[in-house]
């Protein structure tokens, strides 16, 4: 059993170097490509371990060149009912892993974004923990408590991905919240931020998207 995949998708990556570091730091690792995701890791020495999809946005050339380094190649056809990400997570999620990371998964394609976001759920209901990361922050679905230590400083927002949540409680952030509700559709849980050394979340009932940011005061539309 692998105990983290990092699957690598085919939208915006800005800052590669970190992501690189990101991967090399991470032990017991498998990468899997969605399609032409493996062109984030050209100018790297990672080699992935699965390139997966239709194959629609990399090369026969790129293909080879991995295929003869060892990587896996899972080609579905074109005309498929599923994205390359969600093949690649149902992949991932059959190796039984402890955690899955979903890199470049935002970019100009909105309706892929909100597709990635609803992937969450999927991975939520087989019992693994999945990210969506970036340069900037990672998103999850939290269980019913999620501790938040060392982290003062940082903005995280919450947003409700079932119809309705309830029984929220925010401590250790600069505005809590006691047994509060929040229907999808609402924004009330965006840009809150930590203001103690041990901040928590607990609710009850429903879904909750939690978005946080790792850097204080570095969002992408401040550079």
């Amino acid at each position: 059993m692998y105990q983290t995949i990092i699957i690598v998708s085919g939208g915006a990556l800005v800052d590669r170097d970190y992501f690189y570091k990101i991967i090399r730091k991470t032990k017991k690792r498998h990468i899997i490509c969605c399609d032409g995701g493996a062109r984030h890791l050209e100018q790297s020495a990672i080699i992935p371990d699965v390139i997966i999809g239709d194959m629609d946005s990399i090369n026969d050339r790129q293909l080879e060149k991995y295929f003869r380094k060892g990587t896996k190649i899972v080609r579905y056809p074109e005309n498929k009912d599923l994205t390359d990400t969600e093949l690649a997570l149902d992949y991932a999620m059959n190796l039984k892993p402890e955690t899955i990371f979903i890199w470049a998964v935002s970019g100009g394609r909105l309706d892929h974004t909100l597709a990635n976001v609803f992937l969450l759920r999927k991975a939520k209901r087989k019992g693994i923990r999945t990210y969506l990361a970036d340069e900037y922050c990672e998103a999850f679905l939290p269980d019913k408590e999620e501790f938040f230590i060392n982290e003062q400083g940082q903005t995280v927002s919450i947003l409700a991905l079932s119809s309705r949540a309830t029984g929220i409680c925010l401590t250790g952030f600069l505005y809590p919240l006691k047994m509060a509700c929040m229907n999808m559709g609402e924004s009330r849980g965006i840009s809150n931020l930590i203001n103690k050394k041990r901040a928590s979340l607990r609710f009850e009932t429903g879904i909750l998207l939690v978005v946080k940011y790792r850097r204080k005061n570095s969002f992408p539309e401040t550079l």
